[in-house]
């Protein structure tokens, strides 16, 4: 289950440690999440690098916004191909991308929905860990996820 939970919160964590960069990256790797802010960001898409781990988001005029801390809330589930479904079950988890209290007077609070999927085969080590059989070697497993957040963020400039 740590495998499955890793990957599904791999995906989220895109949004939780540092890329150096002025824009959105042009690659294939991004998602796109609508967020809700305080100004001065307002209701803005922000895309973010998947399957990072980034605290750097960018919104679609260019502006960088980075994750000072983070609150998640959601549901999990797996489902195997021509076997179980597993969950939804509940997973929460808290993040911050530095210690201390610095640029408190800069923080925005932003709030919004991350939902995601990832697809994969399962190896020996999954089948033991969800107590599945020898025969769903090599199933095709789909980890589903939808989460809450609540976001602390800078917008460095302002």
């Amino acid at each position: 289950m740590r495998r499955f939970v890793g990957v599904s919160l791999s995906a989220l964590l895109v949004l939780v440690m540092a890329v150096p960069a002025v824009a959105a990256p042009d690659n294939q790797n991004t998602a796109e999440v609508e967020v809700s802010c305080d100004q001065p960001v307002g209701e803005v898409t922000v895309t973010i690098i998947d399957r990072s781990s980034s605290v750097t988001a960018f919104t679609e005029d260019g502006q960088v916004l980075v994750i000072k801390h983070g609150l998640f809330e959601g549901l999990i589930t797996i489902e195997v191909e021509g076997g179980p479904t597993i969950g939804p079950f509940p997973e929460s988890f808290e993040l911050a991308s530095a210690k201390g209290g610095g640029f408190a007077d800069q923080l925005v609070d932003c709030t919004g929905v991350f939902a995601f999927e990832d697809t994969f085969d399962l190896k020996r080590r999954d089948l033991a860990f969800l107590g599945l059989g020898d025969e769903f070697l090599g199933a095709t497993t789909t980890v589903n996820g939808t989460f809450d957040f609540e976001l602390e963020v800078i917008v460095p400039g302002s």
